[in-house]
């Protein structure tokens, strides 16, 4: 019965500990009955005893007084004095031992571990899985003992006694906090001496160390996902597939890695079209060289060489009648693919290739299909209305077809067989038009009329297009340019228009609900403001962001969708806000105003709710995060909560509203409490190992669920996860947080210590090491994300990378990649400066090479600039004009040598310029006009 009343007693410790009001207070009740219980015998035959020696001050420049305060739990006891006090510091080291009693539990190891956290640990090196394993995540432990170094308790770490008995010593250089555990305990300079011999590095010290990242680099680390041979655990539908189409039209095709044709999934019109030559299902892997796009351009190319013959496939998607005239989804559109054949032999010989087509067919048709040869072309149509379902021009060449069926059934498919007699080294080629929807008997002069050169030539003028009418980014590194290029369209092939306010924007065109606006801040966010905005396109954005609210927005304000995640509302307010900034397009931002004062709302009654009773929840909002995850007090929800009041108390003040100052009021009063509730939630989570065998506090992802979260969904504690604090800056960007979470992300939470997460998309923490300035470490995510988040080649996005099922084609993908492009390039980095060329490859700039950034949208007026490198002379010339509408902002230009050369002099506009910083590489040009700035730069 005591034992009873003693555990009870500890779980409402714990639970209050959870929360910030009263917490130390209950733990020393808890802690002083369970002392006097046990000192008069009625529970000490059960208790162990273990001897912890806490020092403080091994490292710290300065002496300084500290309080440590010890509160036990889940039956820990401290058997002498729990709160300790003195000074430490500048070589003087405070050392105290303290005696916990505890009673033996028999830890098992996790059982309901969460198949991606299983599969993390599966695939990590011995250490990392032994860290992991280890982790009080994975040994449950109620045994506790909260360590508190400051009187408010925002400032510590936990250790379950499971950690205190199998590790001796814990070494927290970001607290100067030095444990060793036992009689005999080990001193700091053996430890140090010991961990040193291990010959361990953390990620991020490893990365100052190394050479600079490389796309080449992380090629080789992941394997492409568009390559045959690449098998994904939980692979969808066809694997990899690249969406052909264009802007907003409803028929969209996918090409597989063998060049196979599949509908997306919201196409009514269904069918599968591929060639004997590199069908999938055939297993294609030793015949397939390569799959590439026209300079990132929708024009895609597959190369096979089997049997001695080397087969180019080249598809395309053409609107049947023609570039419309204006943006509309009711477009027919055609595949159009150019077969190419050429002998390797040097032998003369007539070579099949047979193309196999399955479609729905309209339910009327009796035979199913018929074939009309006339010309070297073969047209199949469907028989009760004679619509044309695909086209096969093989002059010169015999053309055969048959229909298959089973067991008396209609017609389930048909092979068509070109026998084309090829010359001893020479090539043939011939073309196949596959129209979706099947096209009418009107459209049938148009189909045959289709000229394959002018269309191809059509399509790439179509897109080229579109991109002039944005941003331009150049840099010396053709896959980043293509990467570029292919962002545009990756987007704009998402949507199905219907009409100007009814767009479909599902997630991807290969994945889940293909209607309505399901998931509002992977659009909004990471297309809408990531590309669209920051790209110069916030007509197109606006449009997208209406039918948002149209669609999702409730009538109290709040913005729903899939999942009901909290974010999304705050999150409509964050890419709103941002693309106004960015634009100053005051007519598009009235056209949203309506919907997003309701979400404002909505929004700050949230938050003034959660303030007003922090009790239970230290202040915080609490709701529901993300597909598998329930309500909490999630660091991601807060993150968005911050960042969009804080933004679009910008963005009113900008626009001259009244309400900017309520909006900046109280997202700066709400940073603070976020701040001191995660700090207490911290506190409350048992300490994590990194590489090094060093140790740090744990920033929990739930700030109701202190230390990690096994049995949940690995998103939640990291893709979702604290680093969006960092990156939406609700908290610092530096400090012991922020330091906790980024070394914990990379030594032990992305694959293989690689810098990416399951899904790449949320890519938080490369923002991060920019608001740190820590160029080295963004340059390495900018490569990892490039080489792993989408395929190698044809750049097709994912939206998880390992484990979790694999769905290709969502652009909030790409929206992430080039937020992060683009900042590497140009940044705000404050509300008064912006910083050009903050983390450019060093390669970028080697002798000869240039880099271009032109008319790209900033809050302080869009930007043009140059950089080019004449490293052997010594020398940099960069220039740039902002186009600035009030003066007063400041411009800083990093010119990161190519071998670290130390800046020695600078010229601006052909005079001596004395404001440049040598060690951190920039030119400071203070009061930008709207004139040309010519900057020379000598080493």
């Amino acid at each position: 019965m005591l034992c009873t009343i003693i555990f009870l007693i500890d779980v409402l410790t714990m639970k209050r500990l959870s929360g910030v009001g009263g917490g130390r207070i209950m733990a020393c009740v808890a802690a002083t009955v369970f002392a006097a219980l046990c000192g008069r015998g009625l529970y000490a035959q059960s208790l162990n005893k273990l001897t912890v020696h806490i020092s403080l001050g091994q490292t710290s420049a300065q002496r300084e007084p500290f309080e440590v305060r010890l509160l036990p739990s889940g039956g820990a006891r401290i058997g002498n004095q729990s709160v300790w006090r003195g000074t430490a510091g500048a070589g003087h080291v405070e050392t105290q031992a303290f005696d916990l009693a505890y009673p033996d539990l028999d830890l098992q190891p996790i059982q309901n571990l969460h198949v991606i956290w299983a599969d993390l640990i599966a695939h990590s090196d011995a250490d990392t899985a032994a860290r992991l394993l280890q982790d009080p995540a994975a040994r449950i432990d109620p045994r506790k003992i909260v360590v508190e170094l400051n009187a408010e308790g925002s400032r510590g770490f936990t250790l379950t006694v499971d950690q205190l008995l199998h590790h001796q010593t814990f070494w927290i250089p970001a607290l100067d906090v030095y444990i060793s555990t036992g009689d005999t305990p080990v001193s700091f300079a053996d430890s140090q001496r010991s961990s040193g011999q291990s010959r361990r590095s953390r990620v991020l010290d490893q990365v100052q160390r190394d050479p600079e990242a490389s796309y080449e680099e992380f090629r080789q680390r992941w394997q492409n996902m568009g390559d045959p041979s690449y098998m994904h655990p939980e692979q969808e539908g066809p694997g990899h597939i690249v969406g052909l189409t264009w802007d907003s039209a409803i028929p969209k095709f996918g090409i597989d890695r063998g060049a196979g044709v599949w509908n997306d999934y919201g196409n009514p019109d269904h069918f599968r079209f591929w060639f004997s030559f590199s069908n999938l299902a055939e297993g294609i892997v030793p015949y397939w060289k390569s799959q590439t796009l026209d300079k990132g351009l929708p024009v895609i190319t597959t190369i096979f060489e089997r049997d001695h013959v080397r087969y180019e496939v080249e598809q395309f998607a053409y609107p049947l009648n023609g570039p419309p005239q204006q943006r509309t989804g009711n477009l027919k559109m055609v595949l159009l693919q150019r077969v190419k054949m050429t002998e390797l032999t040097g032998l003369a010989r007539t070579i099949p290739v047979t193309m196999t087509h399955e479609r729905a067919l309209p339910p009327q048709a009796d035979t199913d299909v018929i074939g009309e040869h006339k010309n070297g072309m073969l047209l199949l149509s469907e028989d009760a209305h004679h619509q044309a379902i695909f086209e096969v021009n093989a002059k010169g060449a015999k053309i055969d077809w048959v229909g298959v069926h089973e067991n008396g059934q209609k017609m389930k498919r048909v092979d068509v067989t070109v026998l084309m007699a090829l010359p001893a080294g020479g090539t043939r080629e011939f073309y196949v038009t596959l129209p979706s929807p099947i096209a009418d008997q009107k459209d049938l002069a148009t189909l045959e009329a289709l000229n394959y050169e002018a269309a191809r030539a059509g399509t790439l003028q179509f897109w080229s297009s579109y991109l002039a009418r944005g941003a331009k980014f150049s840099v010396p590194e053709p896959a980043v340019n293509d990467l570029f290029n292919a962002n545009l369209w990756h987007a704009l092939r998402l949507p199905r228009r219907h009409s100007m306010i009814d767009i479909d924007l599902p997630y991807s065109n290969f994945a889940y609900d293909q209607t309505g606006t399901p998931w509002p801040i992977n659009q909004a966010v990471y297309v809408d403001y990531m590309l669209y905005g920051l790209r110069g396109y916030n007509g197109i954005a606006t449009e997208e962001m209406q039918a948002i609210f149209h669609n999702n927005q409730d009538f109290n304000g709040r913005v729903d969708g899939f999942a009901h995640w909290l974010a999304y509302t705050p999150g409509m307010l964050y890419a709103v806000a941002q693309n106004y900034l960015l634009s100053g397009d005051r007519e598009s931002f009235e056209q949203l105003l309506p919907s997003i004062l309701k979400a404002l709302d909505w929004s700050i009654t949230k938050i003034r709710s959660a303030v007003a009773n922090p009790d239970s929840t230290g202040g915080l909002v609490s709701g529901p995060l993300n597909d598998i995850t329930g309500t909490g007090d999630w660091a991601f929800n807060q993150a968005y909560l911050y960042a969009g009041v804080d933004l679009m108390g910008k963005a009113l003040a900008k626009y001259g509203s009244p309400r900017a100052a309520e909006c900046l009021h109280i997202a700066a009063a709400y940073r603070t409490t976020i701040e001191h509730a995660i700090q207490i939630a911290t506190v409350r989570s048992p300490l994590v190992q990194l590489g090094d065998n060093t140790w740090v506090p744990f920033v929990p992802s739930d700030a109701s669920h202190p230390g990690r979260n096994y049995a949940g969904w690995y998103p939640s504690d990291v893709d979702t996860g604290p680093a969006h604090l960092l990156r939406l800056k609700a908290l610092p960007g530096e400090g012991e947080l922020a330091d906790a979470i980024l070394n914990d992300h990379e030594d032990n939470l992305f694959l293989h210590q690689w810098g990416l997460s399951n899904e790449p998309v949320y890519n938080q923490q490369a923002t991060a090491y920019l608001l740190r300035d820590d160029a080295k470490a963004a340059i390495r995510t900018f490569y990892s994300m490039m080489a792993g988040a989408f395929s190698q080649g044809v750049y097709e996005p994912v939206e998880h990378r390992w484990r979790w099922g694999q769905y290709f084609g969502p652009p909030s993908t790409d929206g992430a990649w080039f937020e992060l492009y683009r900042n590497m390039l140009v940044r705000e980095w404050d509300d008064n400066t912006l910083i050009l060329g903050q983390a450019v490859p060093r390669a970028w700039l080697e002798n000869g090479k240039e880099i271009s950034v032109n008319n790209a949208p900033t809050w302080f007026g869009n930007i043009t600039f140059e950089i080019k490198s004449h490293a052997d002379d010594r020398h940099i010339q960069a220039n740039f004009k902002l186009n600035v509408p009030s003066s007063g902002k400041t411009v800083l230009v990093r010119l990161r040598h190519p071998q670290n050369a130390l800046l020695r002099s600078v010229m601006v506009n052909g005079h001596p310029w004395s404001d440049f910083d040598a060690k951190k590489e920039w030119v400071r040009i203070p009061n930008v006009t709207g004139q040309i700035y010519q900057i020379d730069a000598t080493y």
